[in-house]
């Protein structure tokens, strides 16, 4: 499963794989194996390098509070929803990633590579759960790399696009 993630503001790519007795975890450039257990709601226990490390979950409005070694900080998932509208609002002037917000199938391309789009124009539809969802542009820009074609399946949190607002007013 893939998630953008908000940690103390930072947000951060998390990639996560679970096996038997195992979380296979990506965090940004990193990988991580870890043994994970649930201790009670809230508490989990992980053994990480042969260190023991308890944390803390708990809920705190949109988002929640994780403590770990002492240290408190606010974490937040960010669907895509969520995403977009961070990035909308963000007044972001570079490049920007538009991902798969659940898995589905390309439907229609409506925007090609080196097109020009305008905040909340359509880039592509995308089947998914037996409907269509139109997949749009979070900024004034050039599409840089569109990185699907129709007929392609994608997972949630695949690229779909890069659309660059560098130089859009």
């Amino acid at each position: 499963m893939k998630f953008t993630v908000m940690v103390a503001g930072e947000t951060v790519d998390v990639e996560l794989e679970r096996t038997a007795g195992e979380i296979r975890a990506k965090v940004g450039d990193r990988s991580y194996v870890l043994e994970a257990r649930a201790v009670e709601p809230g508490v989990f226990w992980l053994n990480w390098n042969q260190r023991s490390i308890e944390v803390f979950v708990t809920p705190n409005g949109d988002g929640y509070s994780v403590s770990l070694g002492g240290h408190r900080m606010p974490v937040e998932i960010l669907d895509a929803r969520k995403k977009l509208k961070r990035t909308k609002h963000s007044g972001h002037a570079g490049a920007v990633e538009v991902r798969a917000p659940l898995p589905g199938k390309i439907v229609r391309v409506m925007a090609g590579d080196g097109a020009e789009v305008e905040p909340n124009q359509g880039i592509v539809v995308m089947e998914a759960m037996k409907m269509q969802n139109e997949i749009k542009s979070p900024i004034r820009g050039r599409i840089q790399k569109l990185a699907v074609v129709e007929g392609a399946t994608v997972g949630s949190g695949d690229l779909i696009a890069i659309v660059d607002g560098s130089g859009a007013e």
